[in-house]
């Protein structure tokens, strides 16, 4: 079935796997009835019971057919009941109390359903023309005809689902996004982040950025209860451990690194939660060079840890590497690399949040993947999630957000994704959703 349907139709969804467990069950509980009948019990197909009002309302006369309906219709329903609780309904009411009402909603539809027999019978008998494959038939279309009234009982009196509470959750990018166009996070954002935690909204942060690389003002606060950085390589909690991490496997990352360096190229690397940059090349002069946004330098200066020896990293085992971030003086090599690095490895994954970089993560590891375990390390429901982002590092994470939200300064990509666009980074956003939610 096609999972936009069963979004789209939650409710059409439910009422054809209902029906779908009715055609099963009741297929379980013919061939049980004829298996029982033909074969466990034939002996007894001859021996009479005693006259009895039930048993003459339910038209059976002897004891085979006795055991036979008894244990099939058993079968029958109690496989209905699981199937519908477990994967038709997805119930989680006391269960106690939903199989005291089914046990009474299955007596009577066995009433029902011998009643509307009886009749059947009577035709058939008065007819003459009966025989196994009516029988079968018959059969059927007696169990089936309480599912008229079968369906509602059960969909909103037996097997309900009791109604947890929910929180909705913000999971927002940083660059473009959460921080302002001077990548520092505003006091007004701040002041709504505390109150929307104390309201009960959950807010985390889902960023290209590494750890140590986001705002010591959002890692500080204490209103943030995840920190997905790096594209998705690695969740923090807000005691600052680490729930999950992925690095990239050291041969690979060994290799792309001896590519990157065939480039002209500004190379950052992601390891141990920190951005790590060759220490000759930490200066507004190589900065300018590689065209990296005049915006965003001071954060360089700010979160950069400048080292000699980038190659130590490489060779080193105390380092996970998460991510590389480069910065290319030609876009013409920036293509050309990308290119190289997709034919040569099926291993990684590379994104971009900038006109001339790349980021280069583990296969499987972007946005949309982190924002997925974040739900799962967290309980969050996907559907209550709203995604804030800018830029095509994003794009993986609107996709599989139910509740994908722009900023009016994202690009056009992230804006065709989105299901609304709010206001730009430099007016507060966490304000904007604050009156919004």
């Amino acid at each position: 079935m096609n999972k936009r349907f069963t979004e789209k139709h939650p409710e059409l969804w439910k009422f054809i796997k209902f029906n779908i467990t009715v055609i099963i069950t009741s297929a379980l509980d013919i061939i049980s009835y004829m298996i029982l009948l033909y074969a466990v019990f034939r002996t007894m197909n001859d021996i009479p019971l005693p006259d009895n009002a039930l048993l003459s309302l339910l038209g059976i006369k002897y004891k085979g057919y006795l055991f036979s309906y008894l244990i099939s219709t058993s079968i029958g329903y109690i496989a209905a009941y699981l199937i519908n609780r477990k994967i038709t309904f997805h119930s989680d009411i006391n269960p106690v109390y939903s199989s005291v009402l089914y046990f009474a909603l299955a007596v009577f539809n066995i009433l029902i359903s011998s009643w509307i027999g009886g009749i059947f019978g009577s035709v058939i008998a008065a007819k003459g023309i009966s025989s196994p494959i009516l029988e079968i038939v018959s059969k059927f279309i007696i169990i089936n005809i309480p599912t008229i009234w079968t369906y509602p009982i059960e969909r909103y009196i037996i097997q309900i689902k009791k109604k947890s509470k929910r929180n909705t959750v913000i999971a927002t990018d940083l660059d473009g996004t959460l921080l302002c166009s001077d990548t520092n996070i505003s006091k007004e954002n701040l002041d709504a982040i505390k109150r929307l935690y104390k309201k009960g909204i959950k807010i985390a942060v889902l960023t290209g950025r590494t750890f140590y690389e986001i705002p010591y003002e959002l890692r500080s606060c204490g209103y943030i209860d995840y920190f997905v950085y790096s594209n998705g390589a690695g969740i923090d909690n807000s005691k600052h451990e680490t729930v999950y991490c992925e690095p990239i496997e050291k041969d690979t990352a060994k290799a792309i690194y001896n590519i990157l360096n065939s480039y002209e190229t500004f190379i950052e690397i992601y390891a141990n939660k920190t951005p790590f940059v060759d220490k000759r090349k930490f200066s507004d002069e190589h900065f300018n060079y590689y065209k990296i946004d005049r915006d965003f330098i001071p954060e360089m200066y700010k979160s950069r840890k400048a080292i000699s020896n980038l190659s130590e990293i490489m060779d080193s085992d105390l380092y996970n590497i998460e991510m590389f971030d480069v910065f290319f003086r030609n876009n013409d090599e920036r293509e050309s690399c990308y290119n190289r690095i997709c034919h040569e490895f099926d291993n990684v994954e590379i994104t971009s949040s900038m006109r001339n970089n790349l980021e280069i993560m583990r296969k499987g590891i972007n946005k949309g993947t982190g924002l997925q375990r974040l739900c799962k390390t967290a309980g969050y429901n996907l559907a209550d999630v709203i995604v804030i982002g800018d830029s095509k590092n994003d794009i993986t994470a609107f996709k599989i957000a139910k509740k994908p939200y722009a900023v009016s300064n994202a690009c056009a990509e992230i804006k065709a994704l989105a299901d609304k666009i709010i206001c730009s980074n430099n007016e507060n956003i966490m304000c904007y959703m604050e009156k919004e939610l």
